[in-house]
């Protein structure tokens, strides 16, 4: 492979909200461009979304809400991947093969923060039985351990998000874009970030609101987030490893 293969992002100066306004305006003239295929997208996603919270509910594992939806922004990117190429201008996959990799480490991640949760609040609370989801809120925000355990599960579970979205942000749409393995992707993303930290917190503090936005609709709010993410991402990577957006 060349050398250019490897090649690391550019920083950026300027103005962060700025920067990541023209990403979000870039990714929204894609979707306006893809109005019915990016919906479609969108709501394929929300529907699979209500089908795990069925699942949650008739299996009485619905504790287990939070610390999915946490582990959701974990593997989230992966749910964009297709919608890649059509910012992008060209169909293919350079590396098909290492999106698999990403997937897994990602995969890793969510299921280490959902066991980390499991364990913090038996730490908290011990071992019982599951007594409702409305119940187990009014635990968490109405005694001193529940407040302890949303904080201590925060921090937690923000360093899990932080690690995943350093090295997944860019290489994800990297893979599709150039003929490089998975590691050196997730490496070269992680580079990306920490070169452009405050770039890289506005851009992941938006995704985290829109997201958000989108769960508290009842996830239908997320059929439009998601392919207005997706969009946005390639064209951050655009930026950052090829100068354009």
């Amino acid at each position: 492979m060349t050398a250019s293969v490897y090649s690391k992002a550019r920083t950026i100066q300027g103005d962060s909200r700025l920067i990541v306004q023209r990403w979000l305006t870039a990714g929204w003239q894609d979707l306006r461009a893809n109005l019915g295929f990016s919906l479609c997208y969108g709501t394929a996603l929300v529907l699979a979304g209500w089908v795990t919270i069925w699942l949650l509910a008739v299996t009485g594992t619905g504790w287990m809400l939070l610390p999915l939806l946490a582990g959701g922004v974990l593997v989230g990117p992966l749910a964009t991947i297709g919608l890649y190429s059509i910012s992008r201008g060209r169909k293919g996959v350079a590396s098909k093969g290492q999106i698999a990799l990403v997937g897994g480490v990602l995969m890793i991640f969510a299921l280490t923060w959902m066991r980390a949760a499991t364990v913090l609040f038996a730490i908290a609370f011990g071992l019982r039985p599951f007594a409702g989801f409305a119940e187990t809120l009014e635990l968490l925000f109405s005694t001193h351990h529940g407040w302890s355990l949303v904080m201590v599960g925060s921090l937690t579970g923000g360093l899990f998000a932080a690690l995943g979205f350093a090295i997944s942000a860019f290489s994800l749409p990297m893979l599709i874009d150039r003929e490089i393995d998975g590691f050196s992707a997730m490496g070269l993303s992680f580079n990306a970030t920490t070169h452009n930290f405050w770039l890289s917190l506005w851009w992941g503090g938006t995704i985290t609101f829109l997201t958000a936005v989108g769960i508290l609709t009842g996830l239908l709010g997320l059929a439009v987030v998601f392919p207005l993410l997706g969009y946005a991402t390639w064209h951050a990577y655009a930026d950052l490893f090829h100068g354009d957006a």
